[in-house]
């Protein structure tokens, strides 16, 4: 991902790829950013009563990320803290973004901890696991254009600081990027997502649904694709 293009600039914030340095921040991020979001509801109902496990095993999960750079990329927004008008004060990550730009890449299992961990429903885990491992294989929902995508895995800011510009900055950025290879973009977005893509040309092309065994409750994610 180094090669992306330099986005246009959001004042008072910058875009960088996240180190491991980071890692505290971006499960921070995650969990405060997606106190609302669908996926993590369904998965993950207990994460908040069960607060420490949750941050242990979702830092476990953005440390592979960080550790497979063929695969995947992490990427901050950073805003510049102005202690007493001091501009040039610590930047503080606020936004957090995922990229998967080698879809077919191999890369080690992730261990989720599902046989200890108490934040989850493991049997949710696994049926999102099994729906999300086949996107790319014959006949699912992104198998079209193989290897040749950029997908997005996860975007989100903290919400104190949405409505300024930084998720557009971040996906924009992407999208660059999958236009200078001449491949699409695509992702699963949540209703909140899905208005943001649509506004950047997003075109839905179907949904997505997680349900575990014979359990009534769901949840949906709007398949989402930006063609070249």
């Amino acid at each position: 991902m180094n090669d992306f293009p330099a986005p246009v600039p959001t004042p008072g914030y910058k875009l960088r790829n996240a180190t491991l340095d980071d890692l505290d921040e971006i499960t921070n991020i995650h969990i405060d950013g997606f106190i609302e979001e669908p996926m993590d509801d369904y998965c993950y109902p207990l994460r908040f009563e069960q607060y420490a496990d949750h941050f242990k095993w979702l830092s476990v999960e953005y440390q592979y990320y960080l550790e497979n750079p063929h695969k995947y990329v992490v990427q901050v927004a950073e805003a510049q803290r102005q202690d007493e008008g001091d501009a040039t004060a610590d930047a503080k990550p606020v936004a957090l973004a995922v990229w998967n730009l080698s879809v077919l890449a191999d890369a080690p299992n992730l261990n989720r901890g599902l046989d200890q961990r108490k934040d989850a429903i493991p049997k949710r885990v696994e049926a999102y696991i099994d729906v999300a491992g086949r996107r790319y294989k014959p006949l699912g929902i992104f198998s079209e254009w193989a290897e040749k995508q950029l997908t997005l895995s996860v975007l989100t800011v903290l919400p104190k600081f949405r409505r300024r510009g930084i998720a557009t900055q971040m996906v924009s950025r992407g999208i660059s990027h999958a236009i200078g290879k001449g491949w699409p973009v695509t992702v699963c977005a949540s209703p909140m997502g899905e208005l943001l893509y649509s506004h950047l040309g997003f075109k839905r092309i179907g949904t997505e649904t997680i349900q575990a065994g014979d359990e009534e409750e769901s949840f949906s994610s709007a398949v989402m694709v930006l063609l070249p």
